[in-house]
């Protein structure tokens, strides 16, 4: 839309320059007096005006071709002008952190674009997987509001959900502040959305059948510890944005810390879970959504980077440490360079969590798609 309005815009200032130049033009060509001499003169002197206005249009038209070549650069090409903007010297990094140039690379730009309102930065990884195949679809939230509204305790919906499905993540931040404890410390909000969508299922009409919502506010900074070499906190709330029984929620205040090794990229999260009501009368909104999602989610996660060649192959594991009823999470991600910008994304889940709605529901799903933007 903005380039259709460009080319409006500059179509009419053309149009405007060529009349002005053709009208200047022609006015000056032909005085008042000789309107009345043409009116008079015989047809060889017509035919000789004729010639002249001829020669008249072919020199309007071609001055005002001169003036459309000036609105244009010389190049044909938009001229470019060269920003200096200050950013971060390597040196002032983590000899640590100087293992990674993809890193390096992110810290730098982050810090040169903080200061521009018009950029958005990738958050966490962003990617499309187009086909995903999971083991247990559920149709039981979708019942129960169905039996709970109408009344009957045995009415079911014909057609459900399908094994298949698309999975997307959108996830940008934006940077508040920096150097605030440090110069290499940031204070960010972002936001992450992780949808997934019914878009093969026409008996459903195609809906998503569940969206994740995370917004969350961050403070970063590199440490002097020999050990952990990144730490971070954040208020992060999660929610599937629905309502009666089928909404899911909770708000965590997460602690996080990264270490490069010379194998691995070692990150890990703990997380503490602000409390709620303890009812959780699924009709009612003000109880809490889901008592016992820390029963499945259990109270952080560690997450193992290689990097073999230009691939780079992530393993992040999650359990709850309750030997009775032991429940945990193995997910699995594999990337491939395609093109410059563009990666191929391999994915695999097995254990709980996979979605909010599912937290409570175990699952496998196995994916292939592409991968916009990673962590580093």
């Amino acid at each position: 839309m903005l380039r259709l309005g460009s080319v409006m815009v500059f179509s009419l200032a053309c149009g405007a320059v060529w009349a002005e130049e053709l009208q200047d033009n022609a006015g000056s060509a032909v005085p008042a007096s000789s309107a009345g001499n043409t009116a008079t003169a015989d047809s060889n002197t017509s035919t000789a005006d004729g010639k002249a206005d001829s020669d008249i249009t072919s020199d309007s038209e071609s001055s005002a071709l001169d003036s459309l070549e000036t609105l244009l650069p010389e190049s044909g090409e938009a001229k470019r002008q060269k920003l200096e903007v200050e950013t971060i010297s390597e040196d002032e990094i983590k000899p640590a952190l100087r293992k990674l140039p993809q890193l390096v690379e992110k810290i730098q730009v982050e810090e040169a674009a903080a200061n521009s309102p018009f950029l958005l930065l990738p958050h966490r990884p962003n990617y499309i997987l187009p086909f995903t195949y999971y083991s247990n679809p559920s149709n039981y939230e979708r019942d129960r509001i169905l039996q709970h509204y109408s009344g009957d305790d045995d009415a079911t919906l014909e057609d459900g959900n399908d094994h298949i499905e698309a999975v997307f993540q959108i996830s940008i931040k934006v940077q508040l502040a920096s150097g605030i404890i440090g110069k290499l410390s940031t204070l960010s909000v972002g936001y992450t959305n992780r949808s997934f969508w019914q878009a093969y299922n026409s008996d459903i009409s195609r809906p998503f059948r569940e969206t994740n919502h995370e917004p969350e506010l961050m403070l970063n900074w590199q440490t002097k510890n020999n050990w952990i070499d990144a730490f971070g906190v954040s208020l992060n709330h999660q929610s599937n944005g629905q309502t009666s029984s089928m909404s899911r929620s909770w708000n965590r205040i997460i602690f996080s810390a990264l270490s490069v090794t010379d194998y691995a990229v070692i990150s890990g999260k703990l997380w503490w879970r602000i409390p709620e009501e303890s009812d959780s009368d699924p009709w009612d909104p003000e109880d809490n959504d889901n008592p016992d999602i820390d029963d499945y989610m259990g109270p952080g996660e560690l997450t193992l980077r290689f990097m073999p060649g230009n691939q780079t192959i992530d393993v992040t594991v999650r359990n709850n440490f309750n030997p009775d009823e032991n429940r945990g999470a193995l997910q699995l991600e594999w990337t491939f360079p395609m093109t410059k910008k563009i990666k191929g994304y391999g994915f695999f889940f097995d254990g709980y969590g996979d979605s909010l709605i599912d937290y409570n529901h175990y699952q496998q799903r196995i994916g292939l798609g592409i991968k916009l933007s990673d962590w580093f």
